[in-house]
């Protein structure tokens, strides 16, 4: 069983491209005649095959039906799909899958222009059709593969990023030592931890302590002073200044803010 999401394709052909309002649609399927991919607009249902697996699928979703597969659809609650069925040129097997898209407008239009094109039979339609298909897959390959990668990389350091939550407010952090615990570099260390994180680990310390700093202000059970302190300042200025500069108003404010 291969997986869609590692593979270069061959679609040959589009069989059929629509819109399946909420309410329609079989609900048992027997060796289904081509693969397809479904884009859920709204409401949410299950996907239960032969083996006993059950695929869950909600708004934003995308599911993959492989061909020659057997299986019913239970809808929870009942909403409306666009669906995209097609032929690969290779005789391959893929395994049935769902993902929750991250920009799930652009797939929403690729689906929708689909259907679409597909409904209007003007010439050239299956052929545009194949590429919006192929453009759905490349996008939905790029968000698996994004995630894949994040996921291997935030494992790396995964040593050092739960230091950080231990110690941010209680001990000078340096970089060469958050590195060493993961056995890299801190050049690579930078590296991987912006890509995973979006900040450099010296804004994400800097960002923890300025958060709990505020939370300890906004209790009013503790003085300026204090608060910093526990937050892992001891330079009162430069306190002042970062906090000031992240939430706009002065530390000293930050008690009387609910």
């Amino acid at each position: 069983m291969l997986d869609l999401l590692q593979n270069d394709l061959n679609i040959c052909n589009i069989t059929l491209a629509c819109y399946v309002p909420a309410g329609s649609g079989d609900t048992i399927h027997k060796n289904r005649p081509s693969h397809g991919l479904a884009f859920k607009c709204f409401g949410s249902s299950d996907y239960i095959f032969p083996n006993g697996k059950v695929i869950s699928i909600k708004k934003n979703d995308i599911i993959y039906l492989p061909k020659n597969s057997d299986y019913s659809v239970t809808k929870i609650v009942s909403g409306d799909c666009f669906a995209i069925s097609f032929d690969l040129s290779d005789n391959v097997i893929f395994k049935p899958f769902a993902i929750s898209t991250k920009d799930s407008q652009k797939f929403f239009e690729l689906f929708k222009s689909a259907e679409k094109i597909w409904r209007s039979k003007k010439h050239g339609y299956n052929l545009k059709c194949k590429a919006l298909l192929y453009e759905i897959i490349y996008n939905m390959q790029k968000e698996y593969n994004y995630d894949y990668l994040n996921g291997q990389k935030a494992e790396i350091i995964k040593p050092a990023v739960s230091y950080i939550h231990k110690k941010y407010h209680c001990e000078e952090l340096k970089i060469s030592a958050l590195a060493e615990m993961c056995n890299i570099t801190p050049e690579y260390f930078r590296k991987i931890f912006s890509s995973v994180y979006g900040s450099s680990p010296a804004k994400y310390i800097i960002n923890l302590k300025l958060e709990r700093s505020r939370e300890l202000l906004s209790s009013g059970l503790y003085t300026v002073t204090e608060a910093m302190l526990l937050s892992g300042y001891t330079d009162a200025a430069y306190f002042s200044h970062q906090f000031k500069n992240k939430y706009g108003y002065s530390p000293q404010k930050a008690k009387h803010i609910d």
